[in-house]
């Protein structure tokens, strides 16, 4: 804020040089302001400053509560987001833990069903072949898109798509009742 200059009251007199005065009227200087007609009571310096401070204070406490604002806000959406993420570690526990259920329930009916040791199988093989890390993922995919290239260019396939992806169903299945699994 610049800063504030003093003004001298000073008394001025009108005076026009277009239209001569009248000859009976006298003409007087007439002042522009005196003190009688100003009804405001002066500002010190001190009352300036504290008006300023006053106002950048009211500045200061809005700009705060709007941060705070903010912060609350980012607080809860990062609170959903973390609701979010456990949600999703809980599902993955629950087809686990569905999984176990299952297999369980299929070996209290008979261990040695063929069905029973193939869900155990399939327990052991769905938790301990799935790739953790995302480098473990891309080589995974990238060998799983060399097996499929080498697929479609065998004469086999070629020839006749759906019986040899029967045939292959059928080679697996056996080969996981009789115990061997890959």
């Amino acid at each position: 804020m610049p800063r504030a200059t003093r003004t001298r009251q000073k008394t001025r007199t009108i005076t026009t040089a277009a239209a001569p005065a009248p000859a009976d009227i006298e003409s007087a200087p007439v002042p522009l302001s005196t003190e009688a007609e100003s009804t405001e009571p002066r500002v010190t310096k001190k009352e300036k400053r504290a008006l300023k401070h006053n106002k950048w204070m009211d500045k200061m406490k809005q700009a705060h509560v709007a941060q705070r604002q903010e912060q609350r806000q980012k607080a809860r959406s990062a609170d959903k987001s973390a609701l979010v993420r456990g949600m999703r570690s809980l599902d993955e526990s629950l087809r686990e833990v569905r999984a176990e259920l299952a297999a369980d329930y299929l070996l209290k009916l008979g261990k040695n069903t063929a069905a029973a040791r193939a869900a155990e199988a399939g327990r052991r093989q769905q938790t301990t072949n799935e790739p953790r890390s995302q480098k473990a993922r891309n080589r995974a995919a990238i060998r799983e898109e060399k097996r499929f290239t080498q697929i479609l260019v065998h004469p086999a396939f070629q020839a006749n798509p759906l019986a040899t992806i029967r045939q292959h169903l059928a080679n697996t299945l056996s080969s996981q009742e009789n115990g061997d699994s890959k």
